[in-house]
């Protein structure tokens, strides 16, 4: 296949070299990345600023580009700049810090691939759950088994948000299908200037999941695979209200 790698971590990332690099032993792999760190970017576009764009040495391994913009940016400039590579799919991370439940409304790793989905492509989007101290190379090396596996199953009405505990490949206990669940964090707003403040905060335990979630079934050892929709439509409540409403 033909694959367009991006991330939200920027081009000098390690767990981007590493997907690159795995992928690129059996497929043709483009890569284009922020030229900086783009977390929590979410699905921003850069509409009122010049995009600066230049090719990064990748050891002739397989092209690679960074650009100034977002996540979103980076699959949509790929997609206009290279049409001859013919992107097949889109795979995004290998994002330092977990993306499982309600972190995809943040998360630019997820957001590349719900741009591809927007442009008419399939997409992965792949996470280790730590933010320091990651196991990159067992992420690689189940990335590529994802790949292989999902390849038959592949859609562009939906992004797979895959999540990788940190672990040795033999400590890991399987692949579940699942659900999103809620994460949640103790949020805290610090001060660190007379007018500036940062947030920060961990995860933290709450009764709100079922068993039968990512945010669950990743404490307990697993890698965790959900699709995850381009389309946020309550059909429900659509169905429910009728598709007009007399005043």
């Amino acid at each position: 296949m033909n694959i367009l790698i991006c991330n939200d971590d920027g081009i000098d990332s390690e767990g981007l070299l590493v997907l690159a690099k795995c992928l690129s032993k059996e497929h043709n792999v483009l890569v284009v990345a922020p030229d900086g760190n783009r977390s929590a970017f979410a699905h921003s576009l850069t509409i009122n600023a010049d995009l600066k764009f230049r090719e990064v040495e990748a050891g002739g391994l397989f092209k690679a580009y960074s650009i100034s913009g977002t996540p979103a940016d980076c699959v949509k400039f790929a997609l206009h700049t290279f049409p001859s590579f013919g992107i097949e799919l889109v795979c995004s991370g290998i994002n330092a810090g977990s993306n499982i439940g309600t972190d995809v409304l943040y998360s630019g790793t997820v957001s590349a691939g719900l741009e591809a989905n927007c442009l008419g492509l399939p997409a992965i989007a792949f996470s280790s759950v730590v933010h320091r101290g990651n196991k990159f190379d067992t992420c690689g090396v189940i990335a590529k088994k994802i790949v292989d596996k999902l390849k038959d199953n592949l859609s562009s009405e939906f992004t797979y948000n895959v999540n990788i505990p940190n672990l040795d490949a033999d400590e890991i206990k399987g692949v579940k299908i699942t659900k999103l669940g809620i994460q949640l964090y103790t949020d805290r707003y610090v001060r660190t200037s007379d007018d500036t403040y940062r947030l920060e905060g961990e995860p933290k335990e709450h009764d709100l999941n079922d068993s039968d979630c990512d945010v669950e079934w990743i404490k307990k050892g697993y890698v965790t695979v959900t699709p995850v929709l381009l389309d946020k439509t309550d059909y429900k409540t659509l169905n429910k209200l009728g598709r007009e409403l007399k005043l």
